[in-house]
């Protein structure tokens, strides 16, 4: 039963990574309409409530002990951890006079207790998804179609990392096609034996069919996406603790430049028993246990900053990064991200400073970011983004 489990789940992230088009338009046959179908099946588990949500998609309260998660063949006997035991330490919410939170997940109702809120998954959503890149990963920037603007801290020889964390300002640019990112990321590895987490928010019209909403994600790989790991919960993997803040919900407080600011301090962190949770401003929104992993031990990479993909870097007009500005110090337009900090191997809680950092610009003509700076009530904090267009490869 393991062995067929693994079959499928392989078959459902290579689908998801995988598509044909003519003139622009995606086909499929009856054979694929049928594999749709099941990995609807696979996908969407037997709800104990259902919430129509403001924003027009449906939330399933799922049984926590039946969600996706657990059809990974490796968690078959995983016992789940309903809260980390050593969170990272949360940095306070000072100075936010500027920023404000934004709100992410079900607004007006919680799932019951024993459930967890399951964005529901339709046909047009897996057929959407088939057409994006899986490959979003700073170090895998030789890829076409795939730029960067980031602050990466240095690989230093023995030393690893267990904990990102920042408070990312959230806008809406204008993404036409592809999609558009400010994350944070831990990474480990190269090539096909990537092990990787981020996190943060994304704009995609493809997948969130034409919406201009900013959504709340979070992705992983073992092998640098080639065939493995998903968004969201798109695939067995990510394990739902919180009842109401859940993985591809749209945010419903933007930044307007020169306008209100909104910020959503998010964090990727390791426990003791090697899980990795995602956390939303203290929220544990849940975690990816660390057996699905092959090579995350010990991470020698994590960093903060935007990403911008175009679905055909021949032709294509790269999206906008961040609020569609290049970064200028001034906060009140360019897209920021604040209490930059990392934890690592020797349980030290630091930022980026000096020449512990280095910055990953691939198309300087359409994004930039710009070098840390210390505020005393803001932390380590930097800006970036761009306008995108004609980014070359």
């Amino acid at each position: 039963m393991d062995f067929e489990r693994m079959i499928l789940i392989f078959v459902l992230c290579l689908c998801l990574t995988s598509s044909y088009q003519v003139d622009g338009t995606q086909i499929t046959s009856k054979e694929e309409e049928l594999e749709l179908e099941r990995q609807l099946k696979l996908i969407n588990k037997p709800p104990t409530k259902s919430i129509q949500t403001e924003f027009g998609y449906i939330v399933d309260c799922v049984d926590i002990n039946k969600q996706l998660a657990f059809d990974h063949p490796l968690l078959k006997d995983h016992k789940i951890q309903k809260r980390p035991r050593l969170p990272l330490r949360r940095t306070k919410s000072v100075g936010l006079s500027q920023n404000t939170l934004s709100m992410i997940g079900l607004l007006k109702d919680d799932c019951p207790l024993g459930t967890v809120p399951i964005r529901r998954t339709t046909k047009e959503d897996l057929i959407a998804i088939r057409s994006m890149s899986n490959n979003i990963y700073p170090q895998s920037t030789e890829h076409p179609g795939v730029h960067t603007a980031i602050i990466q801290m240095l690989d230093i020889p023995g030393r690893s990392y267990t904990g990102v964390q920042g408070n990312i300002a959230v806008y809406n640019p204008d993404v036409k096609l592809g999609e558009s990112y400010a994350e944070i990321h831990v990474i480990n590895g190269a090539e096909y034996n990537t092990n990787a987490i981020i996190t943060g928010w994304m704009v995609s019209p493809t997948m969130y069919m034409g919406t201009s909403y900013s959504y709340f994600f979070a992705h992983w790989t073992i092998d640098g996406s080639k065939s493995t790991g998903c968004f969201n919960l798109y695939c067995p993997g990510f394990v739902q603790i919180d009842r109401r803040v859940h993985l591809g919900a749209p945010i419903s407080n933007v930044s307007i430049p020169y306008g209100p600011h909104f910020e959503i301090p998010v964090s990727i962190f390791k426990e003791d028993d090697g899980n990795w949770w995602i956390t939303y401003n203290g929220i544990n929104v849940g975690y990816y246990p660390a057996n699905i992993f092959n090579n995350f031990t010990n991470p020698q990479i994590v960093g903060w900053g935007g990403i911008a993909v175009v679905p055909d870097p021949t032709t294509g007009i790269s999206p906008p990064m961040g609020s569609g500005v290049f970064p200028d110090g001034k906060y009140e337009h360019s897209c920021s991200i604040r209490f930059v900090q990392y934890k690592n191997n020797s349980g030290i809680l630091d930022g980026p400073y000096g020449g512990s950092y280095e910055k990953i610009i691939d198309s300087p003509g359409c994004y930039s970011v710009a070098d840390p700076v210390y505020r005393a009530i803001q932390g380590y904090n930097f800006d970036f983004g761009g306008p995108g267009g004609k980014c070359g490869n």
